[in-house]
């Protein structure tokens, strides 16, 4: 209890935005969230909220355990509303990632686009699919209602805080699972 504990308090001193077990998130989207199941020990899911944003993306909860402790939950987007219902698995389509389990990389490297911010966070798929270059990052245009709000395919956060704070808990922690399962 004192590791966690302590644990916590270190990753909420990161962002003055950010409390254990609610990311800046709406109370629909925070009941929502703890109503489901724990996936893992320490790993991240991605899971539907049943709402969308103001540009009418749908979003997902990135859920971040340690110890089988829920920590965090981030809202986040993935593909844009008009990409959801395109095969998920066929690259070039700009849909939301396909469900499954994903390798996490230990380490972020240099977001190579505008829109990808400055940092990247690789994931691999640990199954078949035809899509790559898909990864968790910050999302510049999150509700900006610049015709750019959403992602290519990748988890896109809604904020660069809470980026920052999910990349720390990386780097400390060395979760190696992503499991999404949002369809």
């Amino acid at each position: 209890m004192t590791r966690w504990l302590f644990s916590s308090l270190l990753l909420g001193l990161l962002s003055p935005f950010i409390t254990p077990n609610n990311v800046a998130i709406s109370a629909e989207t925070e009941q929502i969230a703890y109503n489901m199941g724990r996936p893992c020990n320490t790993c991240l899911h991605l899971v539907p909220s049943g709402m969308t944003n103001q540009q009418k993306n749908p979003i997902y909860l990135l859920r971040v355990y340690h110890q089988g402790q829920l920590l965090y939950t981030f809202e986040t987007v993935s593909g844009r509303y008009f990409t959801q219902n395109r095969n998920r698995n066929q690259a070039g389509t700009e849909a939301p990632l396909p469900d499954g389990n994903y390798r996490i990389s230990s380490h972020t490297v240099p977001g190579t686009l505008a829109e990808v911010g400055e940092r990247f966070l690789p994931v691999y798929p640990q199954f078949s699919t035809g899509r790559s270059a898909l990864g968790i990052h910050y999302d510049p245009s999150y509700n900006k209602g610049n015709g750019e709000d959403g992602t290519a395919g990748c988890i896109g956060l809604s904020s660069r805080g809470h980026f920052s704070t999910l990349v720390t808990f990386i780097e400390t922690y060395k979760p190696q699972l992503l499991v999404v399962d949002i369809q």
